[in-house]
């Protein structure tokens, strides 16, 4: 398995797995496998590390998620460079 970081660019704000992500540039990784990504009928998988603000109790709470936007990637809403 291949493991690259990437830099993401949102051109528009978008819901991704229950999380709003707003437009911007954002990091991320693309993860390639053949005998995977054969199987999923696609070269790569994108994962964009995403961390939306919570507060609790009056603190600012920061936990990443990993999304899969590849689906976004091969729509051209979301650009890779």
């Amino acid at each position: 398995m291949t493991i690259k970081p990437m830099k993401f660019t949102v051109k528009q704000t978008l819901m991704v797995e229950g999380h709003e992500v707003g437009d911007g540039i954002y990091v991320g990784q693309k993860l390639s496998d053949t005998e995977i990504e054969r199987s999923k009928s696609r070269n790569a998988s994108y994962f964009l590390h995403f961390a939306p603000p919570n507060v609790a109790d009056d603190l600012a709470v920061v936990q990443r998620v990993d999304l899969d936007v590849t689906e976004y990637v091969q729509k051209g809403q979301i650009v890779v460079t």
